[in-house]
């Protein structure tokens, strides 16, 4: 199989000419941090469109043949982009075999050749059963499964253009930047094989699987800029800023100049970090900062360590779910959590209960939900279904025998569902204890501020739980009620909004109150403008992925605790998200 020749949707390359418009900057969504400078390599997208016409009966067998052959060449493209993923990550390689269990599923198939056998040619076929599972996940209220249509339009396009014998060679865009509606995981990767320099896209949402290949890749991108295709002609001057989420296009002379200074301090910076591995994260005036890593798989333990984190602040254990389709057994459970805390010790790890609903897996809510945000999701779920809960504590506490183990409860809003999961928890040490097994009894269990309300009574939590850690995704999400995947409303969704920091405010001082540890692990703990308000704010722990923490402790070095108070001051007396902003620039 050739080099990068893989068509993976109908694409017509548009080679527009309009007259330069001079230096624009069209503004997204950062999806991965890094500056790019480049051609623009443009896809303009032809939908395949629904033909209206019958065949023989004579031709059917063949049509079905057709299909079936397609069929069998998209599972061979994805199995042999699989393993290409591999080489990248456990994600990366995850997403593409999601759109192998689709080409794979036989109920799909078996009614695309249904649709056949009543004359309906292939495309036409194809298109008809993709639309309509399509329809069904863009009608639904969660961001989630809207995300996962696109999968769905994905494998149509691609199956389509099998069938009409359309294809286009990925090397075409060496060297450049790849501008397009959507792109595929497939695309994603094999653009990167033939060294792709950035994505934008115009589909916007953080759960897109662009936004997390992006970041795993380490490609800068941007997405959700609508009109991109159009706007952006091809074979331009471009610049992707993904730290600041926008498109600088047709740049003039200075620009362009300061964009490749800022790309070659990047990477100066990058290479200078490395330094950094064996020193502490202090500040000049010797306040310390403990640094812990997010992740969501027993490899990524390894990584974290490589680096220098001191602990592990949040293990997303959903992602088994996502892996897997389904939930784990309790044997698989012990067995990958023990393997996360055996690899980390004796540093320490939070594992976080399952955190179901919402935008995530969603299996086991018993009903369609109107706003599944504010829905059966987190805790509510776990203590709706107490089976599932009860599994993954014991599990928990089987791994916790070398007592480097926390568990942390998400989405707890009112101190009753605190004291069920505790009074469920104690239960299931009851159960070990008869059973003869081993494991932490005094292991710690911890609350998650992901509302307002949880931080408004931080104080109550902070007196009942060992442990407080600070979620400002869903805490800005639901203090600003704005859903932080929709890009419509993108400019409204920020953590440095006065009214969430006010809330962070409000439960580090709760915990400092009853002398308990409080860690901050949402985004805003890698926010390269926020470092000095949350060390101001007294946080001595945060937790941030893998990718970002040298350059965090980079900056904790570089500031004073004394300076961090008087940032702090200024910003709390802040009315609007741009007034901090200004201050933390000064501050800096």
């Amino acid at each position: 199989m050739a080099d990068g020749v893989f068509l993976w949707r109908p694409v017509n390359l548009m080679l527009r000419s309009a007259a330069p418009q001079g230096e624009r900057t069209l503004k997204g969504i950062p999806a991965s941090a890094g500056i790019a400078i480049g051609r623009a390599f443009v896809l303009s997208i032809d939908s395949p469109s629904v033909s209206h016409e019958r065949i023989e009966p004579a031709s059917i067998p063949h049509e079905v043949t057709r299909f079936k052959s397609a069929l069998e060449s998209v599972a061979g493209e994805l199995v042999h982009a699989i393993d290409l993923a591999r080489q990248e990550s456990t994600n990366v390689s995850t997403i593409i075999e999601s759109f192998l269990l689709i080409v794979g599923d036989p109920v799909i198939s078996g009614n695309i050749v249904g649709r056949i056998e009543t004359g309906t040619p292939a495309e036409t076929a194809v298109m008809q059963e993709f639309d309509h599972h399509q329809n069904m996940l863009y009608n639904a209220r969660d961001s989630f499964l809207r995300d996962r249509a696109q999968d769905f339009d994905h494998v149509k396009e691609r199956l389509v253009a099998i069938l009409r014998n359309q294809t286009l060679s990925h090397a075409a865009a060496r060297n450049s930047i790849v501008v397009s509606g959507s792109i595929t995981p497939q695309d994603m990767l094999f653009f990167k094989q033939t060294r792709a320099l950035g994505f934008i896209t115009e589909i916007g949402g953080i759960n897109s699987h662009a936004c997390i290949m992006a970041r795993d890749m380490g490609i800068p991108a941007v997405i959700g800029i609508r009109n991109a295709t159009s706007d952006i002609v091809n074979n331009i001057t471009i610049i992707v800023d993904g730290y600041a989420g926008v498109v600088i296009v047709d740049p003039s002379d200075a620009t362009l100049r300061e964009y490749t200074a800022k790309q070659e301090q990047a990477e100066d910076y990058r290479r200078r970090l490395g330094k950094l591995i064996q020193e502490p994260a202090v500040t000049i005036d010797g306040a310390t900062v403990c640094l812990m890593a997010n992740v969501d798989t027993p490899k990524q333990v390894d990584a974290a360590v490589m680096v220098g984190a001191d602990g592990f602040g949040l293990v997303r254990t959903e992602y088994m779910l996502v892996e897997r389709g389904r939930y784990p057994s309790h044997e698989e459970q012990v067995e990958w959590y023990t393997d996360i805390a055996d690899r980390a010790f004796p540093k320490t790890v939070t594992f976080r209960a399952f955190d179901v609903g919402s935008d995530k897996f969603r299996e086991g809510i018993p009903h369609h939900e109107d706003n599944p945000a504010l829905g059966l999701r987190g805790i509510r779920f776990l203590l709706y279904r107490p089976d599932i809960f009860e599994q993954q504590a014991c599990a928990v506490l089987k791994a916790s025998v070398h007592r480097n183990v926390r568990f942390m409860l998400p989405m707890v809003c009112v101190i009753e569902e605190f004291e069920q999961a505790k009074h469920l928890i104690q239960h299931c040490m009851q159960k070990l204890d008869a059973d003869g097994f081993e494991y932490d009894a005094s292991m710690p269990v911890g609350v998650m501020i992901e509302t307002p309300a949880a931080a408004l009574l931080a104080d109550v939590f902070a007196k009942a739980a060992d442990f407080l850690s600070i979620g400002t995704n869903d805490l800005a999400q639901y203090t600003l009620a704005t859903d932080r995947t929709n890009e419509l409303v993108a400019d409204i969704f920020d953590a440095l909004h006065p009214s969430v920091l006010k809330l962070i405010r409000m439960t580090v001082d709760a915990a400092r109150t009853y002398e308990k540890p409080v860690s901050l692990c949402g985004e805003l703990a890698g926010h390269a403008a926020a470092t000095e308000l949350l060390i101001g704010f007294g946080l001595t722990e945060l937790s941030v992925s893998t990718s970002v923490l040298l350059e965090l402790k980079q900056r904790i070095r570089s500031v004073s605790k004394e300076d961090c108070l008087e940032v702090v001051r200024k910003a709390l007396a802040c009315t609007t998200t741009s007034e901090v902003y200004a201050v933390l620039a000064h501050g800096r």
